[in-house]
Formats: C-alpha cells, sequence, structure tokens
C-alpha cells in the first residue's frame, strides 16, 4: 500500500526571472531535485542536473524540455561517495560561475555497515560529506558569480541527530546515521554562512527542509522509511512538487533566514517559511567541531 498525498495541493510559489543565472542540483533526477530544478528552469535558470546516473539525468533533462520547452537543461555526472568523483565534476563545472548550487541529493540506508567509496558511512557520506566537498571545490565558481547563493537539504529528523568523534562512519545504527547526516548540513549551512559574512564573500548559505515527503529515498528503507509509516497514518505524505517549496523558497527569498520548511502539521506540511532551527544546532562549538571535522574526512580544505 503506498502512502497517499495531502489532497490540497500547494500553489507553487512564482519565483523571480532567473535568466542569466546558472544553478546546479544535486540529485535532480527524480524526486524533490527534478521539481526543484523544474521550477528553477521555467524561471528562466540555466540549469546544470547534477546526478549519478546519466541516463537518467538525460531522461530528466529531456521531461524538463517538454514541460518548459524554451529550457535547455544540462547534465552533469557525479558520485557523491566518491571524493574523486566530486573533484571531476567540480573542475568540469568551474568554466562558469555557479549562481546557485542546491544540495539535495541524499540517501537512507537499511544497512549500518554500508560505506562509501572512501570508507565513510553510507549516509552521512553521501548526504553531508559529499556536499560539504562539492561545496568547497565549487566555492571560486560560487565567488566568481557575486551574490550566490548554497541551499543544503535537512530533515525533521535532524532534531535526533548528534555531531560525536565518530561522526562519518559506521555507528551500528542507520537510524542515528541518518539524523546526524542531516543535522550536519543545517550546521554547516549556518557556518558556512557567518564564515562568508566575515570573510566579506557574497556567498548566502541557507538550508531547508521538506517536510514529510514520498520520493525515491524511501527505496532502500532505513529510516526515512519511518516518514512513510507517519506519513499514512496521519495523511501528511506531501508530493515531491510540494516538498520542493521550501528549497525555491530558500533559493529565491530576497531577504534569507536560515532555514525553511513546511509551516503546517509541526513541520511535516503545508505552505513554506522560516522555521526554527533544531535545537542540536545551536549547541555551543558544535558548527566549529563540524567544520574541522569535515576538513579531515575529505582531506577537502575550503579556504573562503
Amino acid at each position: 500500500m503506498s502512502a497517499q498525498p495531502l489532497r490540497d495541493r500547494l500553489s507553487p510559489l512564482l519565483l523571480p526571472d532567473l535568466t542569466g543565472s546558472r544553478v546546479v542540483v544535486t540529485g535532480a533526477s527524480a524526486g524533490i531535485g527534478f521539481a526543484t530544478a523544474a521550477a528553477l528552469a521555467r524561471a528562466g535558470a540555466d540549469v546544470v542536473l547534477a546526478v549519478r546516473d546519466r541516463q537518467r539525468g538525460e531522461d530528466a533533462a529531456a521531461r524538463i524540455r517538454r514541460l518548459h520547452p524554451a529550457t535547455q537543461p544540462a547534465v552533469e555526472l557525479v558520485d557523491l561517495g566518491s571524493m574523486t568523483s566530486i573533484a571531476g565534476a567540480a573542475e568540469r563545472l568551474q568554466d562558469r560561475p555557479v549562481h546557485l548550487l542546491i544540495n539535495n541529493a541524499g540517501l537512507g540506508s537499511s544497512d549500518p555497515q554500508a560505506r562509501t567509496q572512501d570508507g565513510f558511512e553510507l549516509q552521512v557520506g553521501v548526504n553531508y560529506l559529499g556536499a560539504w566537498a562539492l561545496t568547497a571545490r565549487l566555492w571560486p565558481a560560487l565567488r566568481e558569480a557575486g551574490r550566490a547563493r548554497v541551499v543544503m537539504l535537512g530533515s525533521t529528523m535532524a532534531s535526533r541527530g548528534r555531531i560525536e568523534p565518530d561522526f562519518g562512519y559506521p555507528t551500528g545504527s542507520v537510524y542515528r546515521s541518518y539524523c546526524d547526516s542531516k543535522l550536519a548540513t543545517i550546521v554547516f549551512a549556518g557556518e558556512l554562512r557567518r564564515r562568508a559574512e566575515r570573510a566579506q564573500v557574497d556567498v548566502m548559505a541557507v538550508a531547508a527542509h521538506p517536510g514529510w515527503c514520498q520520493t525515491a529515498i524511501f527505496d532502500n528503507g532505513g529510516p526515512p522509511a519511518l516518514v512513510t509509516w507517519l506519513g499514512r497514518l496521519t495523511g501528511a505524505i506531501q508530493s515531491p512538487a510540494d516538498g520542493a517549496q521550501p528549497v525555491l523558497l530558500a533559493a529565491t527569498d530576497p531577504h534569507p533566514g536560515p532555514y525553511y520548511g513546511p509551516t503546517k502539521r509541526n513541520g511535516s506540511a503545508g505552505p513554506p517559511g522560516l522555521v526554527p532551527l533544531p535545537a542540536p544546532a545551536l549547541e555551543p562549538d558544535v558548527a566549529e567541531r563540524l567544520w574541522e571535522r569535515s576538513a579531515e574526512l575529505t582531506g577537502v580544505a575550503f579556504a573562503l
């Protein structure tokens, strides 16, 4: 039995004209990433679909062209579970400024010992460390763009996460690792924003979460499957298009705040808006500790 989306669809956001803006969206071949990329392309952005599977990426690009014939989305191959793949993709994307980077790609796992190519716990490695490395390597292109923005994808489950000394390696609990990975994306966005402001770099960093949304992240089981069960119980599962609304608001709000999400049903659904940061993200020194740990694990220096 599949989860049933909310019957009342949200009215799509009216996005500003993004003509001339180059946008990179990871995990853009399906789900929230596809909905986000399609909406940005419709607004005139030059969209790059950064995906792990080229054929799925090309299929998604063709679908966007059918929806919005004036658009010409590009496809870039990147595996966020491989630091080598990330470095290669970033090098290819450095040819022009990047005005908006949306680190959407993510996965859930039911295997507590699953690892990335570089030996990190799979969920932390893909959901967070891959995004850290891609952002760091694309930083010159973001700086060059001027008034650029980075959007990190969090989760309602981030409130259950912690940034501990063993962060990045299998903990024996896929639930804990998923929550940790999503907390890390939110903490990173805040720390990147603060550091960019101190360095007087014209790049803004924000975070957003989609609420409870039925996407392919459920296919591998693991902690996100809990969202499906709760959504069925409450009837609060949203469509990917609705789940993309907080992401789009985070990407285009002229006066961006730190964190966006659905504003109804305790953050699970409803119109997008500013929402409170999860309590663990406010713990003293957590952001500094995460920044240092991320650089140590990935071997990628992040010089602003």
